[in-house]
């Protein structure tokens, strides 16, 4: 499937599981982009299945570095595996880099007696085209440009990214990337309590854009 493919936003049923949309709304024939830019969730669903199902995706998710456990079930098209941020946000680098899987560094040198001493960093591995992965982020443009990640967009910069919402509003998050960074923004209570209504597209976004003028 390629960004301007269309796919169909209605209602759909696997097994005894029926997802909806946020909005309670159907658009119908929509594009891909579209369907990611405004976080469509039947739309997902279908796209998921097209690709082989829920293993299909998580042999992606950890072709991309994700090592965490992932469900082996439909829902997975809507991110119902619990991922770390630092985890989510280093596999979102592959789509702004040309395709490469990176490692998270948190440490880049040691002293000892006064010297440097370099830690061995595994170098970048290619796990996605070139060519797909700047789809991925055109797309992801799309969702700040037009969609749900409106709140992240920098005056006279691209600014690429996903927003992400639980059913429940336990989690809301945004991973986005501009000028070369990504930047990871979670927001949830420690005590996993719910959030008043909390969505990706609204702090999380937010907070993202006010780091994003900080750094750069």
């Amino acid at each position: 499937m390629r960004p301007d493919d269309m796919v169909l936003d209605a209602p759909i049923r696997v097994g005894k599981w029926s997802p909806s949309d946020f909005e309670r709304k159907f658009l119908g024939e929509i594009t891909v982009e579209e369907a990611l830019a405004e976080s469509v969730n039947t739309a997902s669903v279908r796209l998921m299945l097209h690709a082989g199902g829920p293993r299909g995706v998580v042999a992606v998710a950890h072709r991309l570095g994700i090592a965490d456990k992932l469900p082996d079930n439909a829902s997975i098209a809507l991110g119902t595996g619990e991922v770390g941020l630092l985890e989510l946000a280093s596999a979102y680098a592959a789509f702004f880099n040309g395709g490469k899987r990176v490692s998270p560094i948190g440490i880049e040198a040691l002293k000892v007696d006064g010297q440097p001493m370099p830690i061995a960093h595994p170098p970048p591995e290619q796990v996605v085209d070139p060519d797909l992965a700047a789809m991925m982020a055109r797309m992801l443009a799309a969702v700040v440009n037009h969609g749900t990640g409106r709140a992240a967009a920098l005056p006279g910069r691209i600014v690429a990214g996903k927003t992400g919402t639980t059913q429940d509003y336990h989690d809301a998050w945004f991973v986005g990337w501009t000028n070369g960074t990504i930047i990871g923004v979670w927001i949830g209570n420690d005590d996993n309590r719910p959030m008043r209504n909390v969505q990706g597209g609204g702090l999380p976004a937010r907070l993202f854009h006010d780091i994003a003028i900080a750094l750069h």
